[in-house]
């Protein structure tokens, strides 16, 4: 699924993009995740350099996971209920309009 999304035309660049457009920013009232400070005071792995410093070459990028459950059959007021569960990645530098379309998902497990 990341190799495939990787190699996807222009996702390098548009992942890249989503560091350059958190330099840029500077709000008080946050839309996005890049909006947040911590996203640009996080450190690498050495302790020192920002991990949006990116050496030619290198892209870094961030990924939210998700666990999320429900019943499959319906809220019930009584009886025995079921339940799902399903695990799932996103990655954080895709635009939120692109962000949770379903290609760009990966489904980790379910339970």
């Amino acid at each position: 699924w990341l190799v495939d999304m990787v190699l996807r035309v222009g996702f390098v660049r548009t992942t890249r993009n989503a560091w350059k457009a958190m330099a840029e920013k500077a709000k008080t009232w946050w839309t996005d995740i890049w909006d947040a400070p911590i996203m640009r005071q996080f450190l690498g792995p050495d302790g020192r350099t920002p991990f949006s410093h990116q050496p030619d070459g290198s892209l870094h990028l961030v990924f939210s996971l998700f666990i999320d459950w429900c019943n499959p059959f319906g809220n019930k007021k009584a009886g025995k209920s079921h339940s799902i569960g399903v695990i799932y990645l996103v990655c954080l530098n895709l635009p939120p309009d692109l962000r949770y379309r379903p290609e760009n998902v990966y489904l980790a497990g379910i339970i």
